[in-house]
C-alpha cells in the first residue's frame, strides 16, 4: 500500500485561504496549439467548491524568468492559494519545478520518495528505457526541497498515481498540465485544503433578456453605483454577457454571504422590471447551456 499523503514539514497553525490565483505555463497555450481549459476548471472549483474568489490568472511561456516573475507577482499581490498548471514533464522545456524553486530560493533535487514511488508503479516501463531516457523520466521526480523556513509537501491523490501535487510554503501548488490529470489532482487538493478555507459563500443569480447590451448599459451602470454605495465596493457585482448565437444577453448578480439573499432577490426583481426584452430569471444550468451550446 502506497501512502496517500506525505509532508516533509508540518506547521502548528496552517495558513488561512481567502483568495486564489492561477498560473498557466506553456508555450503551447500562447501559440494556440492547445486550448487552456485548466484555468476554467480552477475557476469553477474556486466558486462552486471552495467559495473563495479567483482574483487573477496569468499565462506565461516555458521561460524560467517569466515563471519566476509571474510567481513573484502573484505572491506580492497577496493571494493565499496559487495553483500552477504545466511544465513538469521529462523534456528540456519542462522547467516549472526548477523555476519555482528558484523563486523561493530552494534547491531542486531528485526526491527519493517520489523516485521510489515512480519505480514501484512504472517499473515495467522504466526497465525498457536507456540510461539517458531514464534520467529524463526522473526529471519529473526532481522537485523543490524544503528548508527550515520553507515547507514542501508531496500530496498524492491515490495509490495508482506516482505524480504528487507539490506544495510550497502552503501557498503554491504545482500541478501537471494534462487536463484530465489536472482535474483529478485539483479535486483532491480541494479536499486537502478545506480545513484552511475562510470561505465567503457567494450567491449568484442570472437574468435573460432580449434587450441589447448597449441599451442595458446606462441602467446597469447606475444600479452598480447604488450597490457600491449601499453594500461597499465589490460586495455586489453586476455583469452583462452577450450570447450572439442566441441573439440575447444575460445579466449576473453576484453577492457575498454578508448580504441577505432576500436583498439580492430584490435587485434581481428591479432588473427584470426595468430592462424589458422579455426579461426573466434563469438558473446557473441554463446560463451554462447558453454559454457552451449553439442553438443550431
Amino acid at each position: 500500500m502506497l501512502p496517500i499523503f506525505r509532508s516533509t514539514m508540518s506547521k502548528s497553525v496552517p495558513k488561512s485561504i481567502r483568495s486564489a490565483a492561477c498560473l498557466i505555463i506553456g508555450d503551447e497555450v500562447l501559440n494556440g496549439k492547445i486550448l487552456d481549459t485548466n484555468s476554467h476548471e480552477f475557476a469553477k472549483v474556486c466558486f462552486n467548491r471552495l467559495s473563495i474568489p479567483l482574483r487573477k490568472t496569468i499565462v506565461c511561456g516555458d521561460d524560467t524568468e517569466d515563471i519566476i516573475r509571474s510567481i513573484k507577482v502573484l505572491r506580492q499581490e497577496g493571494y493565499d492559494l496559487l495553483v500552477t498548471s504545466g511544465g513538469i514533464g521529462p523534456t528540456h522545456d519542462d522547467i516549472t519545478y526548477e523555476a519555482i524553486a528558484t523563486a523561493y530560493d530552494l534547491k531542486c533535487e531528485i526526491d527519493s520518495s517520489v523516485k521510489d514511488r515512480m519505480q514501484q508503479l512504472r517499473n515495467d516501463y522504466i526497465s525498457t528505457l536507456s540510461a539517458q531516457q531514464a534520467d529524463a523520466f526522473y526529471r519529473m521526480a526532481t522537485i523543490p526541497q524544503a528548508t527550515e523556513k520553507i515547507s514542501v509537501e508531496k500530496i498524492y491523490c491515490d495509490d495508482s498515481l506516482w505524480v504528487p501535487i507539490v506544495g510550497i510554503d502552503e501557498q503554491v501548488y504545482i500541478l501537471p498540465g494534462v487536463p484530465q490529470l489536472f482535474k483529478k489532482l485539483l479535486d483532491y487538493l480541494a479536499d486537502h485544503i478545506k480545513g484552511r478555507l475562510e470561505s465567503n459563500i457567494q450567491h449568484r443569480f442570472f437574468i435573460r433578456t432580449d434587450t441589447k447590451e448597449s441599451e442595458l448599459a446606462p441602467f446597469l451602470s447606475q444600479l452598480q453605483g447604488r450597490c457600491n454605495s449601499e453594500f461597499g465596493i465589490n460586495a455586489v457585482k453586476l455583469g452583462s454577457y452577450p450570447h450572439f448565437n442566441w441573439n440575447m444577453n444575460t445579466i449576473s448578480v453576484i453577492g457575498d454571504s454578508n448580504i441577505a439573499q432576500d436583498r439580492l432577490k430584490l435587485i434581481v426583481k428591479e432588473i427584470i422590471s426595468s430592462i424589458g426584452g422579455a426579461a426573466h430569471e434563469i438558473s446557473q444550468e441554463e446560463e451554462d447551456r447558453l454559454t457552451t451550446s449553439d442553438p443550431n
